[in-house]
């Protein structure tokens, strides 16, 4: 019985030993590299607790196409060379930040349509074509959803202490 004991003891404190996932560093030098710590982190952790980490990771990689990189793999390079060495929250923080400005981008150029549309309705009265009035009602619930987007991509920043990249 004392052997069983002194088991589960070392077995709980080799489980204590291991990093929580905020702390844990990125090891991205290369596809193979990272897919394995990927698959790493799928085994310590749940997928919900993973949740923030792999948006991260995809919007490093959309954050790409901004930068020029027409390729899904130039695209993925460039996210691994932003986040090797780096921990799982500063790289969740990263790519939240790049989430917030996508967003932002996104609000801008819908704000812009929507202007548009609501200065062409005003115009015809009406008038106005069934076209522009269901445009009108699909950018503005398109704006709704981008606007809890952006607020959910800022609680999260607030919340791990990081500033909203500008």
């Amino acid at each position: 019985m004392r052997h069983v004991f002194a088991l589960l003891c070392l077995l709980g404190l080799c489980s204590c030993a291991r990093l929580a996932l905020p702390d844990t560093p990125v090891r991205a030098e290369d596809e193979p590299a990272f897919a394995a710590f990927r698959a790493e982190l799928g085994s310590r952790f749940a997928p919900a607790e993973l949740a923030a980490f792999d948006t991260a990771i995809q919007e490093l990689q959309l954050a790409g196409m901004d930068q020029g990189l027409v390729s899904a793999a130039e695209r993925a390079a460039a996210m691994r060379r932003q986040v090797h060495g780096l921990t799982v929250r500063a790289a969740e923080i990263l790519g939240w930040q790049a989430r917030r400005t996508r967003i932002l981008g996104e609000i801008a150029q819908m704000s812009a349509t929507l202007e548009r549309d609501l200065q062409t309705r005003e115009r015809q009265g009406a008038g106005t074509s069934l076209t522009v009035s269901n445009r009108i009602q699909n950018v503005q619930d398109i704006l709704a959803r981008l606007r809890g987007d952006l607020a959910e991509a800022e609680q999260r920043l607030a919340a791990w202490g990081a500033a909203p990249a500008r």
